[in-house]
This record gives structure tokens, sequence and C-alpha cells, in this order.
């Protein structure tokens, strides 16, 4: 059986529970077999159960109760709607599970996609499965992030009434984080270009009883020129957006996230990965417009590449002059890249998460990567702003997504 991991209070943030890896004896493997995908199999790793999406296939003669073992395809040979055994020397072991569903059913059409189809009981790995644990009472008084996305949220530090925009807010987690430390007074504009997203944001907001949040469907680069956004705004807020409205901005870009952990498998190119800074540049042009003079901007990744993380802040630091980068506290992380741009001084204000920068073992986490700067002054401004991104833009693209 799993033994409830061992929970504790974070002895720097104090609004953070850790919860330990589970202890469990060795599973072994039993004969009903269910394969599912590399993305499932990841997913399975950080707490979920399996729902029918991830499901490539399953033995004939499972029943709903069976004891079944769980094999992710890592590398996606498994054809959908298997029937045999998947011998595959690269399936991964993920663990045993209770089947809530039959063969029969789980491939018809009109399948919901939201029905649980196996319900994990025991990981091979000592991975902490939330879905196991049973928090009675604490009804949603609680949720699961990883620890340098709360870091990222005190780094922003956002105070009681103020304006705050949060520019990729989905799932809502950094979102919903940023409200309670503002004990939900003041505004916070949470922005995300997928409808689905967006309602899962307005969902959470909800179960937690936050006023404070206010979701849009809208891409945040085109804030500047999107009348339906400002039409959204003026009927929900009471007002338009505009520039340098907001007192401190969270910039989670949208990043390779080749620091999320566990990953079975990535089949991210070297064209891909080019491609990222410069549609970071663009986010951030924008972050910096909607930011008040004296304002806090927090950028942060969930990647480990130099050209996402440090390349972004001496890049903003070399064009924007009234931008002051800013030591990022708490300190739980380790500093910048000692081969990137940055100097000494600037490479000790960020922070960089992951498990070849912390020696203990009992404070790994993810890659990620974060930076805290301050606008100076209205009166520091680039000169023929439209011009120089357009030519910044054009730059990067040649050198960075060729």
């Amino acid at each position: 059986e799993i033994e409830v991991p061992d929970l504790k209070i974070h002895p720097v943030l104090k609004d953070t529970i850790i919860i330990g890896n589970c202890k469990q004896a060795e599973i072994n493997c039993v004969e009903k077999e269910v394969i599912v995908d590399a993305v499932c199999g990841a997913a399975v790793l950080r707490g979920a159960h399996i729902y029918a999406p991830g499901v490539m296939g399953m033995l004939p003669g499972i029943h709903c109760g069976d004891t079944v073992s769980v094999f992710a395809d890592r590398l996606g040979k498994c054809k959908k709607g298997l029937a045999k055994p998947f011998l595959d020397d690269t399936r991964f072991f993920i663990g045993n599970g209770i089947a809530c569903m039959e063969r029969k059913h789980l491939f018809g059409e009109n399948l919901k996609p939201t029905i649980v189809i196996i319900r994990l009981r025991f990981l091979a790995h000592n991975c902490s499965f939330i879905k196991t644990l049973k928090f009675r009472s604490l009804p949603f008084l609680h949720f699961c992030i990883n620890l340098p996305s709360i870091v990222c949220c005190h780094v922003l530090n956002p105070q009681k009434n103020e304006c705050i925009l949060d520019m990729c807010a989905a799932p809502g987690n950094k979102t919903s984080h940023i409200a309670t430390l503002m004990e939900d007074k003041g505004l916070i504009v949470a922005l995300d270009k997928t409808e689905n997203k967006v309602n899962s944001i307005k969902k959470r907001c909800h179960q937690f009883g936050i006023r404070s949040v206010h979701p849009f469907v809208c891409d945040a680069t085109k804030i500047p020129n999107s009348a339906e956004f400002q039409e959204q705004c003026n009927s929900v807020l009471g007002h338009t957006v505009s520039s340098e409205s907001f007192d401190r901005v969270l910039l989670d870009a949208p990043c390779s996230a080749l620091g999320q952990r566990p990953q079975l498998i990535n089949k991210t190119s070297v064209k891909q990965l080019k491609s990222y800074p410069c549609l970071q540049r663009k986010f951030f042009q924008l972050a910096v417009s909607m930011l008040k003079p004296g304002g806090i901007l927090v950028y942060s990744t969930c990647t480990i590449t130099m050209a996402e993380n440090e390349e972004i802040v001496h890049w903003a630091l070399k064009n924007y002059p009234n931008l002051k980068l800013e030591p990022s506290l708490p300190v739980l992380g380790g500093p910048g890249l000692k081969n990137s741009k940055l100097s000494e001084t600037e490479r000790l204000c960020v922070q960089r998460f992951g498990p070849t920068l912390i020696d203990d073992c009992d404070h790994d986490t993810v890659g990620f990567f974060l930076a805290r700067f301050q606008k100076k002054s209205a009166n520091l401004r680039h000169q023929d702003e439209n011009g120089f991104y357009a030519s910044c833009f054009h730059d990067c693209q040649t050198e960075l997504c060729e």
C-alpha cells in the first residue's frame, strides 16, 4: 500500500506545504496491460488518472474493477486501438491501477474525453501521487503547484489594491496564487488566447471564491489593437485598458518547456527551439508598454535554454534603458549561467531552478527561470519605438529562426 507522504511547511514560503515522495513496496506487473501515450504517461507521474484520449491500447478481457499494469509508449510506435501485448523494448512501466471501463466502450464513438479509464493506485516510481491524498478537511483551500512557480509569485510581490496583468495565465495556478497574496483585494487581468483555458481559470477562481481575477480570451501580443478585448474590458471592468495601466506584470512566457518534469520524450525540433526567443521578445515588448513607471515586471519560463532566459534578460537591459534588473527575492534557486552575457551582479539577480543547480535532492525541482525588473521613469523611452521593434524582430528572425 502507498503510505501517506511526509507533509511539512516550507521553511521560507509559509504559504507552502511540501508534499514528500510516496513510499511504497516494489510493484509487480500483472498480465492485463494498458498502453498510454508518452504525454499521458508523464501526466500520470505528475499525479493524474488516465483519461480516454491518452489510451493507445488495451487487452481484450479487461473488465471494470480489474487490476491492470500501465505502460507508456515513449516513441509513439503503438497504434491506436491495439488489442495485443505491446512488447516494444522502449515501453515505460508507469504503475498499476484499477480499470473503470472495458475495451469495447473505450474505442467506441462519442466517448467523452473527461471519463476516467484507469484510476492509478500504485506508481512504479516514488512520485507524489496527489490523487491518492485525501485532504477532506481542506476542500478548495489548496492546489498543487511547482515550487519555482510559487517563488515566481512571491518575487512579483503583489500588494493589495494593485492592478496586475498576468499575460499568459493558463492554467491559472500562478493567477490564483497572486490573488491569495493580495488577499483577493485589487484587480488581476488574466489573459489566454484559448477559450477553454480561460474557462478553466474561471472555474478555478470560482472554486476558491476569488473575485479579483478577471480572465479574458485574448492574445496578449494583440492588446493594443484588439477592439474586442477593449470592449470586453469596458463591459466587465467598466473601463478600457491602455498602456502603462498596471502596477505589476507577470510574463510567464511561451517557451520550449524543456524544464518540465517528468518527460518521457521530447519532440521539439531545433527550428522550433530557435523560434521561441523571437516570440518572447514580442511578449516582452507588450509587457513593458503595459507597465506603469515604477512598476514591477517578472519574466519567467519553464525551460533551460540560455537563449530563452539569460539572453532575453541581456537583450532587455540593452534595449530598455528604463528597465532595471532587481534581485529576485526570496532566493531559492541558483544564479544565471556563467557563460552567458550577464555580468556577475546580473547573474546573481536572476534565478535558475533544476536538478543540476541544487545539491540537496530534497530541493530538486523542475527546470525554471525568472527575472525581476523595475520600470524606472516615464521620461526614459525608446526613440522611434515602432521602427526599433520592426528592426529588432527582423534581426531576431534572421539570427535565430533560420
